[in-house]
This record gives structure tokens, C-alpha cells and sequence, in this order.
């Protein structure tokens, strides 16, 4: 019997502790954001642009990431944890997971497919000569 109390004691601690610890949607938007960031940074400095318009279209597209996660980033609250969902294709995806006070994000890949995909930007190659 005391094995069984302490074992209901354990799992209301964990329980008590996952809730009190879940993150909130300004921590997943910021996981996500830095994600977007390496992202971003990766594919302009393969690009071969010089480093002004690289820097100039990084500062760019992190704010359009930025402004497009304030405004579509839904955050499913579970009891005892939370998911980051944006609609992808029209479907909803999981893009974060939060608990215990920490997020943890899709893989850079997934997250290179997103921005390709919801980002439009002008091709920057063709502006160099500006």
C-alpha cells in the first residue's frame, strides 16, 4: 500500500510539475524564429550574391517569418504540454512541441521546405546589379 501512495505521489509531482512548466506561444514563436534564422543564414551564404544584398534579404526574410508567425501560429494547449501548429498546404502541421520549459522545433529541412514555400521572394541574384 505505501508503494502504491508514494507512486500516486510521484505522478502528481510530475503532473503538478509538466503543468506548471509548459511554455507559453512567445516561446514557441522564438524557437521557431531561431530555427528560420540558421535557416535563412544557411541558404544565403551558399547563395552567390555579394554580402550586402545577402545581409539585406536575411534581415528581410527573418521579418517576414517574424510577422507570418505573430499572425498564424496557433498553439494547441494540452494539459500537460503544448504544440505549435501553422497550416502548411493547406493542412494543419506541427511545427513545436513545449515541455518542461523548453520547445522543441521541426528539423532545419522542414523548416527550409516551409519558408520556400510560404516565403516569395524576388530572386535575389537578379538584383545584384542594383
Amino acid at each position: 500500500m505505501k508503494k502504491f501512495l508514494f507512486l500516486l505521489f510521484l505522478l502528481a509531482v510530475i503532473a503538478v510539475t509538466l503543468m506548471a512548466t509548459c511554455p507559453d506561444k512567445k516561446a514557441h514563436h522564438e524557437a521557431l524564429k531561431d530555427v528560420a534564422s540558421k535557416v535563412i543564414n544557411a541558404e544565403m551564404l551558399n547563395s552567390k550574391i555579394d554580402e550586402s544584398m545577402a545581409s539585406i534579404g536575411t534581415m528581410l526574410a527573418i521579418n517576414v517569418v517574424d510577422a507570418y508567425l505573430s499572425s498564424n501560429l496557433i498553439l494547441g494547449d494540452h494539459t500537460f504540454y503544448n504544440i505549435g501548429i501553422v497550416f502548411y498546404k493547406g493542412e494543419p502541421q506541427a511545427v513545436s512541441v513545449g515541455v518542461f520549459n523548453h520547445v522543441f522545433t521541426i528539423d532545419e529541412d522542414t523548416a527550409k521546405e516551409i519558408i520556400k514555400d510560404k516565403i516569395s521572394l524576388p530572386n535575389l541574384e537578379d538584383l545584384q546589379g542594383f
